[in-house]
């Protein structure tokens, strides 16, 4: 184990960018393997009113921690800033994400203080930062384990770390250590095949650590500092659950008691001081439970398995007082269910802020557990009236697009094939898209099967959505609703769409579809990189692998030869052209490459910009989006960043870094899009790390253009 030299870049989104808002990515899952939640804040978070009650989870190599809104009935808008405050006390921005683990993240903790947070990946780093700060500086990075880590705890000094996980070939497969220098406290003994699962640092003293192996079914304790294993004293109970994995431990708030939960289905109380088995309550679930979290008053114990129920089951009487059939309450059926849809299987649970119950199920939506009076888990306990379920997606986000101009609404698709439709004035989602006719048996919500959507086009005349889809389907729908699809002959990898024209861009070539009604495909003789299409469905703009643009007419006469060869564009770009743009007031054509953004005059073609003047980009250029008024030229990239250019500033530039981990690939400006018409500046970015980012650019665009 040795301290490595800590990377502060990249780590977040640079606080001085204008970001208003985040709609973030639900939690990563696997099948059979715990999600770990954190909702515990710390003292920082719980003890202030402004501070959102928060919750902490991993979605692939990032760490996402969540704003909870409680009443469902957010006012404060996208555009505007909140009533609460974020990790620095700046204004809020409905959470945060971290990003700076360079493998998937699989456990993190915040301090008992709530100032820092602890998180371990997938190759057994483990890696101390700031939350407090508004860059959220690293601490220290550790290399403590040889494979991944699974659970971490700290000391109620915050002094102290535990993490367990798998050993591998190293002979420790759980280390406590200081948190500042990472000198170790002690020898924790190993579980079998060095396969650890869970652990829990008593929150008092005398000190005591509790870990859980994922193979032998067994809780070992140990004391300290400095920390040893307790063995042959008669007392200790070591092997209380029958069979399989600890999947969690934990001790409740004074350190009286602690709770292991596992494969058997049963849940186990223990003294905490000297471990000794105080009850075991058998089969609280059917099947795996896979988390268990305690309340504030350390009075109950909220479970969660994979048979789709969430159970409160009474520390001192050890009887469930209530369950909640998560499956059913995502299903919407009032009717009861058969079976439990995989996606409906519960990997994770949690108490927030106010003593709100949490459950996360394989499909990542989080489903916020309305508790009836009547237990009275706190007298400072929040209360819903009903189950909430927060949705949105799992996967990156892979197209983007807006609704009816005014109706305030945002779609977004991802690489698993899910859809979803958001409230553009609040950023809140508002469900998943869903295929009728097609039962979702599993709970997951692909409405491509799957299959990567590469790109999403909303017709204004006929108010439908149109979704193209690796599964070679092109998918209609109308809210959230599919309720048509068309087979492809290729597979298609781009749309756009004018008032009633939709234009599907396939490997193979070009499919004209209007009023459901799909033309022959219209083979190229080139490879087509992108296609754009004027409002009034008459022009039609394609680029290809040669570097050209090409410029058709469209005829809605003529249906067996619909597009004219009008104009080419040649020596534009030196690089095939992988985005273009057409402005609102049909004159300026943006094209871009994996290096620079040109412009050109749509009345002759000839060159506004060219290239070499806007030439900042280092990867490819995903998306281009025009202003409201066509004055600034917005241009996202794989390159993480986010330039803003203006023509009668050629020589400016805005450039937001680090915008989106993994690249950009969708943006627009929200314009008409909004009701209130606050919407002229705020830019709305899509990217392959699941947020949906909103910007207010105003500010910065008066300072450098203006």
């Amino acid at each position: 184990m040795g301290v490595e030299q800590v990377d502060a870049s990249n780590a977040c989104i640079p606080p001085t960018h204008p970001l208003t808002f985040q709609a973030l990515p639900l939690p990563t899952a696997s099948r059979g393997e715990t999600i770990f939640l954190d909702g515990e804040g710390g003292r920082l978070n719980d003890n202030e009113d402004k501070r959102a009650p928060l919750m902490m989870y991993a979605w692939g190599k990032l760490i996402v921690v969540r704003e909870i809104e409680l009443n469902n009935t957010k006012t404060t808008t996208a555009c505007a800033s909140s009533s609460h405050v974020g990790p620095s006390g700046a204004p809020s921005t409905s959470g945060f994400v971290y990003r700076g683990h360079s493998a998937p993240v699989t456990a993190a903790k915040f301090s008992p203080a709530g100032t820092y947070v602890a998180s371990g990946d997938s190759k057994g780093k483990l890696r101390i930062w700031a939350w407090d700060h508004e860059e959220h500086l690293p601490k220290i990075e550790l290399q403590i384990l040889a494979g991944p880590i699974k659970d971490i705890s700290w000391d109620f000094e915050g002094k102290r770390i535990v993490v367990i996980g798998d050993g591998c070939q190293s002979p420790e497969n759980a280390k406590v250590v200081q948190w500042d220098t990472g000198v170790k406290c002690g020898d924790l003994s190993a579980h079998a095949r060095k396969k650890g699962s869970s652990c829990a640092f008593r929150p008092c003293r005398p000190m005591r650590i509790a870990t859980g192996g994922a193979e032998d079914a067994t809780v070992l304790f140990h004391k300290g500092p400095p920390f040893q294993r307790v063995v042959g004293d008669g007392i200790v109970s070591e092997k209380c659950h029958e069979r399989g994995a600890i999947h969690s431990l934990r001790y409740n708030k004074d350190g009286s008691v602690l709770a292991s939960a596992g494969t058997d289905g049963s849940v186990c109380f223990y003294e905490g001081k000297d471990m000794k088995l105080i009850k075991k309550v058998e089969k609280v679930h059917k099947s795996s439970i896979f988390s268990c979290a305690w309340n504030r008053n350390g009075t109950h114990v909220l479970t969660c398995g994979a048979d789709g129920f969430a159970r409160l089951v009474d520390a001192t009487s050890g009887e469930v007082v209530h369950e909640w059939d998560v499956a059913l309450a995502q299903l919407g059926d009032e009717n009861g269910r058969t079976k439990v849809p995989m996606g409906a299987m519960l990997l994770g649970c949690a108490f927030i802020k106010g003593d709100v119950p949490i459950a996360v199920g394989f499909n990542g939506q989080i489903v916020l557990l309305s508790v009836p009076s009547s237990i009275g888990l706190s007298s400072s306990a929040e209360v819903i009236d009903k189950s909430l379920v927060i949705t949105g997606h799992q996967a990156p986000i892979s197209a983007m697009t807006f609704g009816a101009p005014g109706a305030n609404i945002i779609y977004t698709a991802d690489t698993d094939g899910v859809v979803v439709e958001w409230d553009g004035l609040t950023g809140t989602p508002k469900g998943r898209v869903k295929n009728i006719g097609e039962e979702d048996l599993d709970l997951t919500g692909k409405v491509h099967a799957g299959a990567t959507i590469t790109s999403l086009a909303f017709s204004t005349e006929s108010s439908k959505l149109y979704s193209a889809g690796w599964d070679d389907f092109i998918r209609i729908s109308q809210g959230q609703n599919c309720v048509d699809k068309i087979k492809m002959e290729a597979q298609p990898n781009a749309m756009t769409c004018g008032t009633s024209l939709v234009v599907v861009m396939t490997v193979d070539g070009l499919v004209l579809v209007k009023d459901e009604v799909i033309s022959e495909l219209i083979r190229l003789p080139y490879t087509a990189t992108a296609v754009c299409i004027s409002k009034d469905d008459s022009m039609l703009y394609v680029s290809g692998d040669d570097c050209n643009i090409y410029i058709y007419t469209v005829s809605s006469s003529d249906s067996a030869n619909p597009l004219s060869e009008s104009h080419v564009i040649k020596g534009g770009h030196l690089k095939a052209v992988q985005s273009i743009a057409l402005s609102h007031d049909g004159t300026k054509l943006a094209a871009a490459d994996s290096r620079d953004v040109c412009v050109y005059s749509t009345s002759d073609y000839s060159t506004i910009i060219s290239k070499g003047r806007w030439c900042f980009h280092t990867q490819r250029i995903a998306c281009l989006t025009w202003s409201p008024d066509d004055s600034v030229l917005a241009s996202g990239g794989n390159d993480d960043d986010i330039f803003l250019w203006n023509i009668q500033k050629k020589m400016r530039r805005i450039h937001y870094r680090f915008a989106h981990r993994g690249g950009i690939t969708g943006l627009r400006f929200v314009g008409g899009n909004a009701t209130d018409g606050s919407g002229d500046m705020m830019l709305v970015s899509a990217g392959n790390d699941g947020c949906l980012n909103f910007w207010d650019v105003k500010e910065d665009v008066n300072k450098k253009f203006k």
